[in-house]
């Protein structure tokens, strides 16, 4: 939100941000912890909450947060990020007042979810291409593509960074990229390794374990581990299928080439939207081809370090914030002129 307000008030657009994910106390340790008590019990279905007509349950708090926040700002457009939910009377209020975008940044496989809601937005933005043509299947019109965009002030080259890691990944713990990392323990023992549930998945692995450096890390800790690793790899662990038949891209394929860094992934039918394997990232196509990459680019510096400054030159170039509101801008005016 805030490279998009940035890059909203250099037009000389005020922007006034609501932050969804906050949680009010009561939600977070009370109403949360009876759930889940009742969940277990068996008293309550899983999908059920004793509390869902309460002000202060998370669905509740954040829908009046963003109604209060629109009444007192009075927006022409509301743009929603989705990842979570907004109850439907309050964007009923919201389009009554002003234009409603939705940018669905969530993988294909809760699309659902997007069509549910979409007859209640001006316009729906999809950042994958598999939910656009669902979209276009179902004779949605008012849908469009926009894709991730980087802030190449916070992920950018940091001068006198020293290569002193060999792998990086950030990402939280999975079957599919436990096998990755201990496949890569076998080639070197200088692989760092930082998200959720891993310590907890390797009690009993010390290999694995050694790796470990965190559970959570971002902001310019994010972009100094990006820069001092020689190759940082991106498993991805969403979406439909494997390789080229996954749709949309996380954020890693802009923000490691924005730090002049080397970006080893895994495939997808958007990436090649965004940049050109081979020329600024390598992609694998299974683990036995990402050890094999891995082996090659560790002891090939010049071209590992070729590639990584070939993708910073054209992320940098072409996919900052400025020029991603530039769609959300034109579509917001085109729907004002039809309607005049």
């Amino acid at each position: 939100m805030n490279y998009l307000a940035a890059a909203f008030n250099k037009r000389g657009i005020s922007v006034e941000m609501v932050c969804t994910d906050e949680i009010h106390w009561v939600d977070r340790y009370l109403i949360r912890v009876i759930n889940k008590i009742l969940h277990n019990l068996r008293i309550l279905s899983k999908r059920s909450s004793l509390f869902s007509q309460h002000r202060l349950a998370h669905k509740n708090f954040r829908s009046n947060n963003l109604l209060t926040a629109c009444r007192l700002f009075l927006p022409d457009l509301v743009l929603i990020i989705r990842g979570i939910t907004i109850r439907e009377d309050v964007l009923v209020h919201i389009r009554q007042k002003a234009r409603l975008f939705g940018w669905w940044t969530i993988g294909e496989e809760r699309m659902a979810e997007a069509f549910s809601e979409m007859h209640l937005f001006d316009w729906y933005f999809f950042m994958n291409s598999a939910c656009i043509s669902a979209g276009a299947q179902k004779g949605l019109s008012h849908i469009s593509f926009l894709q991730h965009s980087v802030g190449p002030e916070l992920f950018r080259p940091l001068e006198g960074a020293q290569k002193r890691i060999d792998i990086c990944f950030v990402g939280n713990w999975s079957a599919k990229r436990q096998a990755f990392i201990e496949s890569l323990c076998t080639i070197t023992d200088k692989i760092t390794v930082i998200g959720g549930k891993w310590r907890r998945k390797n009690l009993l692995n010390a290999k694995v374990r050694g790796c470990i450096k965190g559970d959570y890390i971002d902001g310019t800790d994010l972009v100094r581990l990006y820069n001092e690793s020689k190759i940082v790899l991106n498993i991805t662990d969403w979406g439909f299928g494997e390789g080229a038949k996954r749709s949309g891209v996380n954020m890693r394929i802009l923000e490691v080439p924005a730090c002049g860094a080397f970006l080893l992934t895994d495939g997808s039918r958007d990436l090649s939207t965004l940049i050109t394997p081979g020329k600024h990232a390598a992609v694998y196509e299974d683990m036995a081809d990402c050890v094999k990459q891995v082996q090659y680019y560790l002891h090939n510096d010049a071209e590992r370090e070729s590639i990584a400054g070939a993708g910073c030159l054209h992320v940098r170039s072409n996919y900052t914030y400025d020029l991603v509101i530039n769609p959300i801008i034109d579509k917001y005016m085109e729907l004002c002129v039809k309607e005049a």
